[in-house]
């Protein structure tokens, strides 16, 4: 097992408040108890949203019922959409939206990045997300996937589960039926196969890695982990692995089981760090944890 370790010092005051993880957060209301939940959905002409609790129930809201600050928060939410929408554009790419069939009908989005030829066999990232919001949060990823020529699978659905067994067992029959899916609809090249995500989308992208045998390449975990004793001991393969941790997320910032549970594999492991909490890693970091992944840099 070779470890790399490297301290990314970017200050991330200067962005904008949206590339924290925006999957759950407590909102606030003019009346009433403040709710813990994250925002699936909003409506900018009728003024509605949607909040998913932490136990999946959605409730639906006015905008109007917010305070002032979470009236600001929910702009900004929108302003990202756009700005990353537009860097779409500026990039080049494309970004289409599929579903898979069969038994689980999955919608996914794939990006294509600038310049690449219909069916060039380009690496590919497959990635999970907490909240299940794959259509939305590919747009964390797109810039640093353009600048190493990767394409992007997001998938919508999986999310967190408190570790349900029985979602759990649920989603991996899913992921069964809809990777052979994503591996005939969207060109690539076989052996540069990744997945990854931040926080519980990387939890899941080690468990499939180990659940459903390929030749995984392998995955980016931004301030993720491998999970609790009983994942200790999977047939995790062989393969490239990036832990990139904020260095404020004292839950994630070492990974010294993560890395040793691994490691077991023969796995080559980068653990590197920005600063920053629990939220996603800069373009320009992520980028080149990109790069690692690919051999492209030691």
């Amino acid at each position: 097992m070779k470890i790399h370790i490297t301290i990314a010092a970017f200050m991330l005051a200067t962005l904008p408040l949206v590339r924290a993880n925006s999957d759950m957060r407590d909102w606030t209301f003019i009346e009433g108890s403040p709710l813990r939940a994250e925002l699936t959905d909003y409506n900018e002409k009728t003024g509605e949203i949607s909040l998913r609790k932490e136990d999946k129930a959605v409730l639906k809201f006015q905008r109007d019922e917010l305070t002032s600050v979470d009236k600001a928060w929910l702009l900004q939410w929108v302003e990202y959409k756009e700005e990353m929408q537009a860097m779409v554009q500026k990039l080049g790419g494309t970004i289409d939206k599929k579903t898979g069939t069969g038994i689980f009908t999955t919608e996914y989005s794939v990006y294509h990045p600038s310049g690449s030829t219909p069916g060039a066999l380009l690496p590919l990232m497959i990635l999970f997300h907490p909240g299940g919001n794959g259509h939305r949060d590919i747009l964390r990823y797109v810039e640093a996937a353009d600048a190493v020529k990767m394409t992007l699978v997001s998938c919508e659905t999986f999310q967190n589960s408190n570790d349900n067994p029985t979602i759990e067992a649920a989603y991996l029959e899913r992921f069964k039926e809809l990777l052979p899916q994503i591996e005939s609809a969207v060109p690539h090249d076989p052996k540069r196969v990744f997945m990854g995500g931040i926080s519980g989308g990387s939890w899941r992208a080690f468990h499939y890695s180990a659940q459903i045998p390929r030749p995984w390449a392998g995955i980016y975990s931004n301030c993720g982990w491998v999970g609790d004793k009983k994942y200790w001991n999977l047939p995790y393969p062989k393969m490239r692995v990036v832990f990139m941790n904020g260095d404020r997320d004292y839950g994630r910032n070492t990974n010294t089981k993560d890395i040793e549970v691994i490691g077991k594999s023969g796995s080559e492991i980068s653990f590197q760090v920005f600063e920053g909490g629990h939220q996603a890693a800069p373009p320009s970091v992520m980028t080149k944890a990109f790069r690692w992944l690919l051999g492209e840099i030691q």
